[in-house]
């Protein structure tokens, strides 16, 4: 009996990041799939394409700095698998890489943002396009997944900025300006959102051409992540499953970046072992 309520108290809630980070798992499957095993595979892109935003977003609404040694093993294993698959051709470095950079860079830009405002928002975004052919060939998704990142953090900006005005009417938080008001906070996020959402489209139809109805389903698709995307904040979930879901849930979310790697490693072995496989 107390075995049983020990375990019981010492189940933690279903977490917002937990829901969200199981959906992209889902996406990034269905990506995977239909890169590697089917021959018209317009519609896995499609929803396969909106994995990577909810990653970088994540990245930059997350406030920690240290980037883990396993990121670098495993970015470069997956980076090998893909050019032996290429005939040792040079592929793009693999996302993980790209993630391991915004880690770095994201206390930087806040600070940045914090002392400086649209100034320093406006000379990023500008830098941050201006790199984009210059990045897409260094690491995977380039500065249009830096652009999510930079979404991300202005979303936790504006959500500490309202936290900390809901406890005592003035206080700001240690993550928001200063030199701005919360509602320029959230203007700013905002803009971010547009931005980071219409570099993506420009990208992702640059490299896929989808038909119009691809496209359509594409960019609506995009649209409403995006304004999940706005709304989210960390912390418990409104809706709590059942124990069994609860639990999948949590292990997803503590592990997305096994799960994610063994997908991708998996499925470059299989079509590098059996070729017939391959789309």
């Amino acid at each position: 009996m107390h075995d049983a309520t020990r375990s019981t108290q010492t189940r933690h809630p279903v977490d917002n990041t937990d829901w969200l980070k199981a959906a992209a798992i889902v996406l990034v499957a269905v990506d995977h799939i239909g890169y590697f095993f089917i021959e018209d595979a317009d519609w896995w892109s499609v929803f396969g394409r909106l994995a990577a935003p909810v990653f970088f977003f994540l990245l930059g609404y997350a406030q920690t700095r240290t980037v883990p040694l396993r990121w670098i093993w495993l970015g470069l294993i997956l980076t090998l698998l893909e050019s032996w698959n290429t005939d040792w051709t040079w592929v793009t470095p693999n996302i993980l890489f790209s993630l391991a950079i915004v880690r770095i860079a994201r206390p930087y830009v806040q600070i940045s943002l914090q002392q400086r405002g649209w100034v320093a928002f406006a000379i990023l975004v500008s830098a941050l396009f201006a790199m984009l052919p210059i990045a897409a060939n260094l690491v995977d998704y380039g500065t249009e997944g830096w652009l999510w990142a930079l979404f991300g953090l202005c979303q936790r900006m504006i959500v500490d900025s309202r936290s900390a005005t809901d406890e005592d009417g003035t206080a700001q938080s240690s993550t928001a300006s200063p030199h701005l008001s919360t509602v320029s906070v959230s203007v700013m996020r905002l803009l971010a959102c547009l931005i980071a959402a219409v570099v993506y489209v420009w990208q992702e139809q640059k490299e896929f051409s989808f038909s119009q109805i691809h496209l359509a389903a594409f960019i609506f698709g995009l649209g409403v992540m995006s304004f999940c995307l706005c709304l989210f904040v960390r912390g418990p979930s409104r809706l709590q499953p059942p124990e069994p879901v609860a639990g999948m849930l949590r292990f997803t979310g503590r592990h997305t970046l096994e799960i994610y790697a063994s997908q991708l490693a998996g499925s470059e072995l299989i079509i590098k072992l059996l070729p017939d496989l391959a789309a």
